[in-house]
């Protein structure tokens, strides 16, 4: 299982053809693909009417959604104490990256700098 970064979905609700190819190699490999509940709340941030919110709705309803829990607050904090100044890491940011690190998943996005000053995190730019 991998984590989706905001990007990749954004990607993918587009229909992006390499967004698409990536999601359907991890299904034929047998590795699914999670959102951080950040990343589900940045897309539906995104919608401009009902129209599009029902779309992204049942877009996200294909994927398992990982909440964010106490392990995950408390690493997202740290992440914001060591990185916000020095790196620009903003809070919806060190959420996902957080949810990665405490589910001990990959993080896939276009945005490696986002994420990649982050000690022991296991990131992947899928194209």
């Amino acid at each position: 299982m991998v984590l989706a970064d905001s990007t990749i979905l954004i990607d993918l609700s587009r229909g992006n053809e390499a967004a698409i190819l990536f999601c359907d190699n991890q299904r034929r490999k047998g590795e699914g693909i999670a959102l951080s509940v950040i990343s589900s709340m940045e897309l539906i941030i995104g919608c401009r009417d009902k129209e599009d919110l029902s779309r992204t709705l049942k877009f996200l309803a294909d994927y398992p959604v990982i909440d964010i829990s106490v392990p995950v607050s408390k690493r997202a904090y740290q992440l914001i104490l060591h990185f916000s100044m020095s790196h620009g890491l903003v809070i919806p940011d060190a959420f996902i990256a957080a949810t990665a690190l405490e589910e001990n998943l990959r993080l896939v996005t276009s945005n490696l700098r986002h994420f990649e000053m982050i000690p022991g995190i296991n990131l992947q730019k899928p194209y």
